[in-house]
């Protein structure tokens, strides 16, 4: 720090003395403006309040306790005491000072998140890791969301608020507009603008775009616009988000927000409000993984509301929050294993070169392999055929037979593009090497004495006159047997491929609310990547996974808890009360749908006498018929510390006794990798009752002993098969890492 504060000085002082003139204009041109702008900043400053006070809670949320912290210990002690002492610091001041000091303690702290980055990118640190990466992301998202906050509290400037509404509400024209020709290209489309309200806006707008009316006209088809996703049917939600439809519902939303702002006080009070909805919402998540919704729609009001439309929130969240939950890096290596095909064909020569008739026989020996070549938004690789003709054959004219061996290589290159949908390809190139070598010459003068002789040599000078010439027909004879066969194989196979994707894979993903609502592909010369995110209207994405995850030796599989539990709650198992036989039957039925295959289990063992005794289920568990799961994140899966906890919010039903009220369930398991077998190890069940429910600890101790039948300690195989044209692939997952809601599973 130090350092880097001499040299700026240093610059500082060299740029003064050789630009002082300049210099003092911008000084004073500076200074002028500050003058004339002094009224908006008060005014800014009287509606922002004291910054993040009532915004905020005034003591840090549990994932940056003191007790968090603690977990950095050793030489790292008394830094993470002081790191401690500097996030208790900055919420200290939440209600007591102003939104200076709260940047000033902000200041204080990307100190410390500096040092946790610059610990995570040095791998001596790589024991601290896991809680460093816990630590530093939930204290980056607190800093983002702050600074993000107060710029927007800090946005308004009353001056600017007439300007914008117009120019607003011009944007918002000039898409009913486009809506309008859209629509009147569909039969009945005008309804749809009916439905939305869309005609009483254009009238209002039309009257007076800064007036009530027109604000009053807009909120009421912002609010249709909203319903789309629960009021309308399938085909009818599809229709509605079409790209005329999402721009115009843009255009309304930045409209209102900025219209709202002709009452600065009321708007002002609105956007606190909804900062503190979304700031509570959060620490909900980022504590408890529960409740996304509240977080989802805490997040949607505040750019309704926001007057810069919730730019600047929006993008202090989009890493944090609304990024790709699903990655897979595969290294090109990789793909030659499971693409790469070896293949020998022989067959008969017959053909007339140079007026020679010429008869034999060939052996063509060609290997295919990938070539990654970079590109920032498809899968791009060249599909590279190499090959080696050997070729015995005689070439017969009536002055003479020549025998000729020979020796060709090709390379022929097919580029070729995935986009997630569907292949794409370019014609194919190819490069041809011919060699042939004359093994025998005969005339009608061979063996005749010195006649043959001379016979032969003219022959053979005449043949090595037209060795250039044959092997270029040579060349053109590979190049024409070769080409058109390659690129109609490979086109045909990619087609069929992408058609099988869209209708074995994709189809069955759309249908149970699994595909991607955003996929990405990228490629460099030795790495594919693809990045997806499952993610609805009402649920979370993950953040950026730390570098050294994304890392692959043969390839690497990554996902985040949360698609994990989008996964989980598209089963639609909320609030539904099912035995274990019927819970069992409704996931594989849920996994045949999506898998367009059918799915079973293996049948649950039906003795349960090979458990510990301390685990085999008594009279009082067996009792245990059903399970009533709670209305909301009834089930979910979070990373924490290195281990995945199974979070279960449920009550049971007894045989002849009281329902077990719900109870909150959490179920650690580690995961490590054993030579070819992956160990599952369950942790302690830990069992409490849910908020306001009842029960005591004999209920909770039922409860622990019948999750510790079903979740006993598992191996399983790591070996991993990957079916492949003419050849199976045979792989072992030889890495599992869990970190920080992400687990990382590396495969070779």
């Amino acid at each position: 720090m130090t350092e880097r504060k001499t040299r700026t000085s240093w610059l500082s002082e060299r740029y003064w003395r050789k630009n002082k003139l300049a210099h003092s204009f911008a000084l004073l041109s500076v200074i002028g403006l500050a003058a004339t702008g002094i009224f908006a900043v008060e005014d800014a400053a009287k509606l922002s309040g004291t910054g993040l006070s009532g915004i905020f809670p005034a003591s840090p949320p549990a994932d940056l306790s003191e007790g968090e912290f603690a977990k950095l210990d050793g030489n790292w002690a008394e830094w993470s005491k002081s790191a401690s002492a500097a996030v208790a610091d900055f919420y200290s001041k939440i209600d007591s000072t102003d939104a200076n000091a709260q940047r000033q303690a902000l200041g204080n702290l990307k100190i410390k998140l500096d040092v946790m980055r610059r610990a995570l990118d040095d791998s001596r640190y790589a024991s601290l890791h896991n809680p460093l990466t816990a630590l530093h992301n939930s204290l980056s998202m607190r800093i983002e969301l702050a600074e993000a906050t107060l710029d927007t509290l800090e946005f308004h400037d009353v001056k600017q608020t007439g300007s914008k509404i117009k120019t607003r509400a011009a944007e918002l024209q000039s898409n009913i507009d486009g809506l309008e020709r859209y629509l009147s290209t569909i039969g009945n489309g005008s309804l749809w603008l009916s439905y939305f309200k869309v005609e009483d806006v254009k009238t209002a707008l039309a009257a007076d775009p800064q007036g009530p009316a027109a604000l009053a006209a807009a909120k009421t088809s912002q609010a249709n616009l909203l319903g789309r996703s629960y009021l309308l049917d399938g085909s009818q939600k599809e229709f509605a988000s079409r790209p005329a439809f999402e721009s115009y519902a843009n255009a309304v939303n930045l409209y209102v927000s900025s219209a709202a702002w002709s009452n600065a006080d009321e708007a002002m009070k609105s956007l606190r409000n909804e900062f503190k909805s979304l700031a509570t919402a959060v620490d909900t998540y980022a504590t408890t993984g529960e409740k996304a919704s509240d977080l989802r729609h805490a997040f949607a009001r505040v750019r309704f509301v926001s007057a810069d439309g919730g730019e600047r929130v929006a993008s202090s969240l989009q890493n944090r929050l609304f990024n790709y939950n699903l990655r897979l890096l595969v290294t090109e290596d990789f793909l030659n294993r499971l693409m790469s095909q070896n293949r020998q064909e022989t067959g008969p020569v017959s053909d007339c070169v140079l007026g020679a008739t010429v008869s034999g026989c060939q052996i063509t020996n060609t290997t295919v392999n990938v070539d990654l070549k970079p590109s920032n938004n498809t899968a791009r690789f060249d599909l590279r055929l190499n090959g080696h003709i050997q070729s015995n054959t005689q070439g017969v004219t009536p002055q003479a037979t020549v025998w000729t061996f020979g020796n060709h290589t090709f390379t022929a290159s097919k580029e070729i593009n995935f986009d997630g949908d569907r292949f794409s390809t370019r014609p194919a190139t190819i490069s041809v090497s011919p060699h042939n070598t004359t093994t025998g010459i005969a005339t009608q003068f061979s063996g005749v004495p010195i006649l043959g002789g001379i016979a032969n040599r003219i022959a053979a000078g005449e043949v090595e006159k037209r060795r250039g010439e044959a092997e270029a027909i040579a060349a053109s004879r590979v190049q024409d047997g070769v080409l058109p066969r390659f690129n109609s194989e490979v086109d045909s196979s990619f087609a069929s491929a992408g058609d099988q994707l869209n209708r074995e894979l994709f189809s069955g993903l759309r249908n149970a609310g699994l595909f991607p609502d955003s996929y990405s592909y990228q490629s460099t010369d030795r790495l594919l990547t693809m990045n997806a995110r499952l993610m609805s209207k009402d649920q979370i994405g993950a953040d950026v996974p730390e570098s050294s995850l994304m890392t692959a030796t043969g390839a690497t599989a990554l996902l985040h808890e949360t698609v994990l539990n989008n996964a989980i709650d598209q089963m639609g198992i909320a609030g539904q009360t099912l035995t274990e036989a019927e819970l069992r039957t409704k996931i594989e039925e849920f996994l045949t749908k999506a898998l367009n295959r059918p799915f079973k289990f293996e049948a649950p063992p039906a003795d349960p006498s090979a458990l510990p005794a301390d685990e085999k289920p008594g009279e009082e568990e067996k009792s245990l018929s059903a399970i009533i799961f709670a209305a909301s994140d009834p089930i979910r899966l979070r990373i924490v510390d290195g281990e995945l906890q199974i979070v279960i919010r449920a009550g049971f039903k007894r045989e002849g006794q009281d329902d077990i009220p719900t109870r909150e369930i959490t179920v650690p398991i580690a995961f490590d990798v054993e030579g070819t077998k992956i160990n599952a190890r369950r942790g302690n069940v830990i069992v409490a009752a849910a908020e306001g429910q009842g029960g005591g600890i004999q209920i909770n101790a039922v409860v622990r002993k019948k999750i510790q039948s079903v979740l006993p300690d598992r191996a399983v195989d790591s070996k991993i098969e990957f079916k492949a044209p003419e050849k199976t692939l045979v792989a072992y997952v030889t890495k599992i890492r869990l970190v920080d809601g992400w687990v990382a599973i590396s495969i070779d």
